[in-house]
């Protein structure tokens, strides 16, 4: 009787939060966004216009979409898209611009799967912007994400 009590104390705690789970479930988002593609093609000898990351380097909102992550707490990012046909790019890029994580998969010549995905560790409070891009594909796409805390 009294390690039922004890059971069901516990597991009203866990639920109110004041005790630890022991498996925190991750923080899940997702965007999407309709993008033409690239037009500087720098693979096939037109280097002009890219001096971001691939097709980064084009116009927001029309090549590229992102999103803006703030951790809020030490852990995991963890980046996909899907539903796209075609060449896409994913990036997670820190305050300054760089790319810490980057899927540059080429579907179109290496005939990889349509699919992206790439991962950054985050320190608690950093913020990153995770983008995706249409090098050479049609225009939709659906960016998911999630965000796994680690223990430190």
């Amino acid at each position: 009787m009294k390690n039922k009590l004890m059971i069901t104390i516990a597991a009203a705690l866990v639920a109110l939060g004041a005790l630890p789970a022991s498996a925190a479930k991750p923080l899940e988002g997702s965007f999407s966004a309709q993008l033409l593609p690239f037009p500087k093609l720098a693979a096939w000898g037109d280097p002009a216009g890219l001096t971001a990351p691939g097709c980064l380097a084009g116009e927001q909102d029309v090549h590229w979409a992102a999103e803006e992550f703030t951790a809020p707490k030490n852990g995991l990012l963890t980046v996909s898209s899907e539903g796209f046909t075609g060449d896409f790019d994913l990036y997670i890029l820190d305050a300054d611009g760089l790319a810490i994580g980057r899927s540059e998969n080429n579907q179109i010549l290496d005939q990889a799967p349509a699919e992206e995905e790439t991962f950054a560790p985050l320190k608690k409070k950093q913020i990153v912007t995770m983008a995706v891009c249409n090098w050479l594909g049609a225009p939709d796409v659906t960016v998911n994400w999630s965000f796994q805390a680690t223990k430190k």
